[in-house]
């Protein structure tokens, strides 16, 4: 796939990838091209609020709290993780992201993030089938225009968009909407299992089409508790 992209679109290309698991994967697999960049995209933004200007002052102090971490690590794991992205002039850029929950709701945001910078390239979407962890074998175009509003309409207001988007990132958006209400699947599970050993472990393999992690899972667990 590297192949037909790098011939068709000429110049600089920027690869970014949905997390520093999926960039080890290139690295081990020897799937990074040398005349390209590859960063990955370390954010969780499925999990806690969030803000209108992307990577501003104010979305780095919310993402923090969000994370329950410093604003020194979130520099050091997202936004230095991301700096050619910063600083550099690309013609294209490659957007490795899973098909699950998680995932694109990261991918929303990077989409709002290239509209809101002014990007003028190329912008290519590999859809990664997570639970196979298979790729489907053709990039294609899309189009970062709206993109802004459609994060504002899900990650800020938390409401389903008036633009269209992809089938996969509007089931995607369904479970984003749903996952941490009282009618959530997984709340209704949690609830029903709260003794259960190793129900984090189970909440892994029943719901892995949010692609939450157990962090995420262990505060949803302790929520229920409080309730």
């Amino acid at each position: 796939m590297q192949e037909r992209i790098e011939a068709r679109y000429a110049g600089n290309v920027l690869h970014i990838l949905n997390g520093l698991c999926m960039l080890e994967r290139f690295k081990d697999h020897q799937l990074m091209k040398e005349n390209h960049s590859y960063v990955p995209f370390n954010e969780a933004m499925c999990w806690g609020e969030t803000d209108t200007e992307i990577f501003s002052d104010t979305f780095i102090e919310k993402r923090v709290k969000a994370l329950q971490t410093t604003e020194a690590e979130y520099r050091k794991t997202v936004l230095e993780s991301l700096k050619p992205l910063f600083e550099k002039n690309f013609d294209s850029i490659v957007l490795w992201f899973g098909d699950d929950m998680f995932c694109q709701i990261n991918l929303i945001t990077m989409l709002a993030y290239l509209e809101q910078s002014g990007y003028q390239g190329e912008v290519l979407f590999c859809r990664v089938l997570e639970r196979s962890e298979h790729i489907l074998p053709d990039a294609f175009e899309i189009s970062i225009t709206g993109y802004s509003d459609i994060y504002q309409a899900v990650l800020v207001n938390h409401q389903m968009p008036d633009q269209k988007v992809l089938p996969v990132t509007y089931q995607a958006i369904k479970l984003y909407l749903n996952y941490r209400t009282a009618e959530s699947p997984i709340i209704k599970y949690i609830r029903s299992n709260l003794g259960k050993e190793h129900l984090v472990h189970d909440l892994l393999d029943r719901f892995s089409e949010y692609g939450l992690g157990d962090l995420q899972y262990q505060a949803m667990i302790e929520d229920t508790r409080k309730i």
